[in-house]
């Protein structure tokens, strides 16, 4: 089973999880107290708020982010600032979305090429197997969001419009339309 884990970038005991459940993605979000809410989302309502959390990415970075695979993460060199994607190849783990400074690579090692030094407490190094380098932080990541509207809005709208109880595949119809697209 895959579960999909995105940290606090504040908070280092909090975080989200997501996970196949049956028929629907479970959500859950966790504090320094343990599980704080969860939910269960049936898929087109899932592809619907993920599909806004990507709208809000863009809104604020200006499009899409780059991969995350291995060819862009070997770009990086020691002494980089960077973001644990998986520590694990094929499970998630405690420090997966933790900060760090890139510490030592290992290129010729599949499973685990990127020694990582955290930016917790400890300042404990870990090897782990995907990495992405850290987006520098400017100006414009301080100014307000809401400034400039963007797709995210339209959804938003959409969802008033439609109503609460409306279909996820018609709510991104009217958000188009509101777009002019």
């Amino acid at each position: 089973m895959i579960i999909h884990r995105a940290q606090c970038r504040w908070e280092s005991d909090d975080y989200l999880t997501a996970e196949r459940s049956g028929d629907a993605v479970h959500v859950v979000a966790f504090n320094e107290d343990g599980e704080a809410a969860n939910a269960s989302l049936n898929v087109d309502v899932a592809r619907v708020f993920a599909r806004g959390i990507l709208a809000l990415a863009d809104e604020i970075d200006g499009g899409e982010a780059a991969s995350h695979d291995d060819s862009a993460a070997q770009n990086v060199k020691v002494g980089d600032r960077v973001l644990i994607v998986r520590e694990w190849e094929n499970d998630t783990s405690p420090d997966d979305g933790k900060s760090g400074t890139l510490d030592k690579l290992d290129l010729e090692d599949d499973a685990f090429p990127y020694r990582v030094r955290t930016d917790s407490d400890s300042h404990r190094t870990v090897w782990v197997h995907e990495i992405q380098r850290e987006r520098a932080t400017t100006d414009a990541d301080a100014a307000d969001p809401s400034v400039a509207p963007g797709r995210a809005a339209y959804i938003e709208e959409a969802w008033k419009l439609a109503g609460e109880y409306a279909d996820p595949a018609d709510v991104l119809k009217y958000a188009r339309f509101l777009a002019g697209e």
